[in-house]
């Protein structure tokens, strides 16, 4: 028989066994789930997020507007994949701008500058632009438009600068592109789509520009036929001369499969009208501002290779008519941890 005394020692005893006992729990048990949460957000930050900008166009042209994140469906190499992040609302947009002058004219220049200016002016605030000009005495780049006499004069310097040819343009300005801070990046490229001897081959660039998301579009200038003959070349020390494009249907074709992969589109135009350059200019900046961005990560182990993507909608009506525009892959990253 216990006497009140030891009765209540014995009371703090157990008392005191099972305080000890939560606090080992605490110590060894829960903190192990802490821990395996933290190492799970560890990975997390650690694998590649898959960012892709979809627009979304109907049948007469029109950008579709109104989409939820439920209406989209992605598949990384035809697997499902699940939508992270979804953004409808109009990002900062990053234009790399290539003219070629290899050919050109007084007319030609004056037009296409002229035409980009405007584009330029009319830019929100968050955009920004840089500008590459080049024929085969050298390049200018610059982070705004110059006039076709700042231009002539800087490519009338006798101390060439690179680039000089299309594909080394196309490579300078996509490692340009890659700095931006805006998620959204456009390459815009006016050419009539020859290169002349680039250092760069057409599969380094297509690989420098499938390492990221920028969406190439291009504006392939065609000559037609003897109109130009009266016009001034200005790459000839005022030589009056016809600038003939020595560009063939395969070099139309690459630049145009470069366009088509990442998203974008090709624009033929016939004629150097600066309402012309102005209104291709616009029509894009208008794509790009009102497309969705969806974000995944990938569900497969990173290998390292090219995954293809497709981008579907479901449960939008008359979407069977809708035209659906986005990079067509990406280059995984090897090594990267998963849980």
């Amino acid at each position: 028989m216990l006497f009140p005394t030891q009765q209540v020692l014995r009371r703090i005893k157990m008392k005191s066994l099972i305080a000890a006992l939560i606090f080992i729990l605490l110590i060894f048990g829960f903190p192990a789930n802490r821990f395996a949460q933290d190492e799970e957000k560890a990975v997390r930050v650690e694998t590649e997020l898959v960012s892709i900008n979809v627009g979304v166009i109907d049948g007469v042209g029109k950008p579709v507007a109104g989409l939820s994140q439920a209406q989209f469906v992605i598949y990384d190499n035809r697997i499902k994949q699940k939508i992270e992040h979804f953004s409808s609302a109009s990002a900062g947009i990053t234009y790399g701008i290539v003219y070629d002058m290899h050919p050109t004219t007084e007319q030609r220049t004056n037009a296409v500058l002229n035409g980009l200016r405007e584009f330029t002016k009319g830019l929100q605030a968050a955009d920004d632009h840089f500008f590459v000009g080049f024929n085969q005495r050298g390049s200018l780049t610059l982070e705004i438009v110059p006039d076709s006499d700042q231009l002539s004069r800087h490519l009338a310097n006798p101390a060439k600068r690179e680039p000089r040819s299309l594909y080394d343009a196309l490579y300078l300005a996509a490692e340009k592109l890659r700095s931006q801070k805006n998620a959204k990046k456009t390459l815009l490229v006016i050419t009539d789509a020859a290169d002349h001897n680039s250092r760069r081959s057409f599969n380094e660039v297509r690989e420098e520009l499938r390492k990221f998301d920028v969406q190439v579009y291009a504006i392939i200038l065609d000559e037609g036929s003897d109109r130009f003959t009266s016009y001034v070349d200005i790459t000839k020390n005022a030589e009056r001369s016809q600038p003939l494009s020595d560009a063939t249907a395969t070099d139309r074709a690459a630049l145009s499969s470069i366009t088509l992969r990442s998203g974008g589109a090709t624009f033929p135009s016939s004629f150097e009208d600066q309402r012309n350059i102005l209104r291709i200019s616009q029509q894009i900046a208008t794509e790009m501002k009102r497309q969705y961005t969806l974000s995944f990560y990938p569900s497969e182990l990173p290998d390292g290779k090219w995954h293809s993507l497709s981008v579907g909608l479901r449960g939008v009506p008359d979407s069977g008519k809708f035209v659906l525009t986005y990079r067509q892959g990406y280059q995984a990253i090897s090594g990267t941890k998963r849980p």
